[in-house]
């Protein structure tokens, strides 16, 4: 079991366990396994927010459960556990409202958050452009006042739910203004809107991926986010958080790895015995899970200082770069104990978790942004 820092967590993860068995399992491989084009999950996603799991930090004032974001790391951490992918879905519904949670005005929280919160309205955010990645202020996108509307031109680029999105949190610079803003956009079906699932999808395949192509897109003044040019501080924030979450995801991907690492090696059999009894075998399970346990550690220790309102943006990267790549190993040591069953789905898990693995060093900030992060607040200290 797990190793929980507070006793809520084990109520958060009966309650994803038990949400699993009856939504996610029986739908996990056909999502998987779905041919091109690809289509968003909207079932399962209604369900993921009709169960609150969306809304589970949001504040109750808005639709949400109110939640620690203890507790929301260890929803993200089990329902990864169950399906990685279906773990994305939810934390893509947080991360794209948090920047309205955070920054937008009284009406834009009541008018928005609620429907998000409940999985009602699919939220995307809108960063990422196709020269715009790890350099995200490096942005193409622009927007130009016109009377009491933006109408903004640009292309975006491997945006979680931006094939589906009902709102985009989208990030630009409004013209005359060297910084970016971020603005909400809640018409994405207007013909300037112009949206596309993104094809061969490696891992996190229930989760689709878009990219967006904007022309002459409107959006009203009073959908601009916070102050003008202070778009990039948004994201950045929000980004901080969502390192957490993907650390998270990590920690729970890696759980899984072992566990049917351990369950495999206990029931296959090789030289007359059961391959646990192999000191190479051993070797690996206990270094997947002295590293697992350390990559928990690091995430639960940057949601508690999240939760008491401190600064976590360095522990927030050690966090991301740890767990992910801690999962990287763990599936790496769980399909080399597999062998054969763990290189063909059909006999197992592994295969699927090491295809929705390798994301994680890459969203969110790649492990070497990660490392530029880390560096700059020790040094900078």
């Amino acid at each position: 079991m797990p190793f929980n820092i507070d006793p809520k967590q084990q109520a958060v993860r009966d309650e994803v366990k038990a949400f699993a068995e009856q939504h996610i399992y029986p739908v996990s491989e056909q999502l998987d396994q779905m041919g091109e084009p690809r289509k968003f999950p909207v079932d399962l996603y209604r369900k993921i927010g009709g169960a609150g799991f969306i809304g589970y930090a949001m504040p109750t004032e808005y639709g949400g459960k109110g939640k620690t974001h203890l507790e929301y790391i260890t929803l993200i951490e089990e329902l990864c556990y169950h399906d990685p992918a279906v773990g994305l879905l939810c934390a893509v519904g947080e991360l794209a409202t948090h920047p309205i949670i955070h920054f937008g005005s009284d009406e834009q929280k009541k008018k928005y958050v609620p429907d998000c919160a409940a999985g009602k309205r699919i939220p995307a955010f809108v960063l990422t452009e196709p020269e715009a990645g790890s350099d995200a202020a490096n942005q193409k996108t622009t927007a130009v006042e016109n009377g009491d509307q933006y109408v903004v031109n640009g292309e975006k680029i491997f945006i979680m739910h931006g094939d589906a999105a009902d709102i985009g949190v989208l990030f630009c610079k409004i013209e005359g203004q060297p910084k970016l803003s971020a603005m909400i956009v809640d018409d994405t079906k207007q013909a300037g809107w112009e949206a596309r699932t993104l094809k061969n999808k490696m891992g996190m395949r229930a989760a689709t991926t878009g990219g967006i192509f904007l022309k002459d897109v409107k959006v009203p003044k009073a959908n601009l986010l916070g102050e003008i040019g202070k778009g990039f501080r948004y994201a950045m924030t929000t980004l901080d958080s969502a390192r957490i979450g993907v650390a998270a995801q990590g920690v729970g991907l890696a759980q899984r790895a072992l566990d049917e690492s351990v369950k495999y090696a206990k029931k296959r059999v090789a030289f007359g015995a059961p391959i646990a009894k192999l000191q190479a075998i051993q070797w690996m399970i206990a270094d997947m899970a002295t590293r697992l346990e350390a990559a928990r550690m690091l995430t639960y220790k940057a949601v508690m200082l999240q939760d008491k309102g401190e600064r976590f943006s360095l522990e927030a990267a050690q966090a991301k770069l740890y767990g992910a790549e801690t999962a990287g190993f763990c599936v790496d040591r769980a399909m080399q104990i597999h062998a054969g069953y763990g290189f063909i789905g059909e006999f197992s898990q592994i295969e699927k978790l090491y295809r929705d693995q390798r994301v994680l060093e890459i969203y969110e900030g790649t492990s070497e942004v990660q490392r530029l992060v880390i560096a700059g607040n020790v040094i900078g200290r």
